[in-house]
C-alpha cells in the first residue's frame, strides 16, 4: 500500500508541474500579445504611412535612379530618409551630391561625405556602359566621359546647381520619368 501511495504522490507532483508550465505559458503568451497589439501595430502603421510617401522614385532615361534610400531610416530625426542616386541595379552611387547633373547618357555630380564617414568627396560621372567613373580616380576616362554628355538636361540647366532632394521633387513634380519600380529598402540606419 505504501508503494501506491508513493506512486500516487509523485504523479500529483508531477501534474502540479505540468499545470506551472501550462499557467507560465499561458502568461508569457498573452505578455507576447500585448506586445504586438500596443508595439507592432503601432509600428506596423508608421511604417505602412511611411511607404505610402518615401515610395517613389525617377528613373531617368540614362538608366539611373533617383529616390529615396528606404522607406524608415532609424539613424535620422522622425525616421524621415534621404534621397540617393542608385545604379540601374540598385547599389546606391551617393546620398548627398551637390551639385548633380543629369543627362539622357550619364548623371553626374559631387557626392558629398557625413561628418563622421571615413570617405571623402568625390566627383563622378555615372553611365550604363562605364559605371560610376570618379574623377580622382580616372582623370583620363572621367575628362573624355564628360565630353560626351549630350545637351539635353532634366530637371535643372547646365548652369544650375542644385542638390539631389531638389532634382527629385523637381522631376517628380513634372511626372516625366516616375516609375513603379523601385529599389527601396525597408529599413536602413
Amino acid at each position: 500500500m505504501g508503494g501506491q501511495f508513493g506512486r500516487a504522490r509523485i504523479c500529483q507532483c508531477f501534474t502540479r508541474q505540468i499545470h506551472m508550465i501550462k499557467r507560465m505559458f499561458g502568461i508569457v503568451s498573452a505578455i507576447g500579445l500585448m506586445l504586438c497589439v500596443f508595439v507592432g501595430l503601432p509600428v506596423l502603421a508608421v511604417v505602412g504611412l511611411y511607404s505610402l510617401k518615401f515610395s517613389d522614385c525617377i528613373r531617368l532615361p540614362n538608366g539611373s535612379e533617383i529616390g529615396y534610400e528606404a522607406y524608415v531610416d532609424l539613424s535620422r530625426p522622425y525616421l524621415i530618409p534621404e534621397v540617393v542616386l542608385r545604379e540601374e541595379n540598385g547599389n546606391v552611387i551617393a546620398k548627398e551630391i551637390w551639385p548633380i547633373h543629369a543627362t539622357d547618357a550619364a548623371t553626374l555630380g559631387t557626392a558629398w561625405s557625413d561628418e563622421d564617414s571615413s570617405r571623402s568627396n568625390f566627383t563622378f560621372i555615372w553611365m550604363p556602359e562605364s559605371g560610376v567613373v570618379k574623377e580622382t580616380e580616372n582623370p583620363i576616362l572621367y575628362h573624355s566621359l564628360l565630353q560626351g554628355l549630350g545637351e539635353t538636361y532634366f530637371g535643372a540647366s547646365k548652369d544650375m546647381n542644385v542638390n539631389t532632394l531638389w532634382l527629385f521633387k523637381k522631376l517628380k513634380k513634372q511626372g516625366r520619368f516616375n516609375s513603379n519600380h523601385c529599389n527601396t529598402n525597408f529599413l536602413t540606419w
